[in-house]
């Protein structure tokens, strides 16, 4: 594209991408990017990404696509896929907690109390808190809504009682946000409703799956009696299928990032 066919959109990007570019040629070093090439279940990694997490959020460069009063910087399409592709090049790795910030924010910013929104969003974008999503379960795979986990409503508070798996970043996750079933006398989609769960919690347990690769990528949960104060409620009772919705549809926006991601994998391994 040469000058004269350039919009005011066009420059606003090539701004973006400038100013993302000169930032990360200045605080990206070698042991944040090995950090972000090999996971954060080596040793140290984890810390590691914290620490970058922060430092990308202080700049507001954790998320980009997130609303200005949240700690974003509005960001277009445009713009969210100019950072995707410096980010990747670069190989600096984005949030540790990006399946918070990418899927779980959203829903929160979208459906939760303004208590919640103020309680949960900054530190998940700073990576002091990770969160995880409790959805898939043994007999119900991706099929949401034939999910079994049972919360029933004991005064101020949902008990929480049965099991997830394939959970990604379990073994790190402070939080989980958690698909259980409050109605089990309405059609399936219609009897779940989605909580904000302290993983510290009494009666919770993980136990972490080794893939084929032997990487700790997955966790499984289990739930025993576990108490859930009703203020972690996020979206109606019984509401939990719009909260899936919304979550999972920016989870599809994070196909980008990957291919990306894979690409550079790909590169990095037919350079050795």
């Amino acid at each position: 594209m040469d000058e004269e066919t350039k919009t005011p959109a066009d420059e606003s990007v090539a701004g973006f991408r400038a100013g993302l570019r000169a930032w990360l040629d200045e605080h990206l070093t070698p042991d944040v990017v090995d950090a972000g090439h090999n996971g954060p279940d080596a040793d140290g990694n984890l810390d590691i990404l914290r620490r970058w997490n922060t430092t990308l959020a202080d700049a507001g460069w954790a998320a980009p696509a997130w609303p200005r009063e949240f700690g974003g910087r509005d960001a277009s399409i445009a713009e969210q896929l100019a950072w995707l592709e410096e980010m990747s090049a670069s190989g600096a790795p984005g949030p540790v907690n990006v399946i918070g910030v990418s899927n779980i924010a959203p829903a929160i910013m979208a459906l939760g109390t303004p208590g919640q929104q103020e309680r949960f969003l900054s530190p998940m974008l700073r990576g002091e808190e990770i969160w995880s999503q409790g959805m898939s379960e043994p007999d119900a795979g991706s099929d949401l809504a034939s999910l079994r986990t049972s919360a029933r409503i004991v005064g101020d508070a949902f008990v929480v009682n049965g099991q997830k798996t394939w959970n990604s970043l379990g073994r790190h996750a402070d939080w989980c946000q958690l698909y259980v079933r409050t109605d089990p006398d309405v059609p399936k989609h219609k009897g779940l409703s989605c909580l904000l769960v302290d993983m510290t919690t009494p009666g919770i347990e993980v136990r972490p799956l080794t893939t084929m690769a032997g990487e700790l990528t997955f966790s499984e949960l289990f739930f025993t009696d576990v108490v859930v104060p009703r203020d972690n409620l996020l979206g109606p009772l019984h509401g939990g299928w719009g909260v899936a919705m919304t979550t999972l549809s920016h989870e599809r926006a994070g196909v980008a990032r990957l291919h990306l991601s894979i690409s550079t994998r790909l590169e990095r391994l037919l350079e050795d």
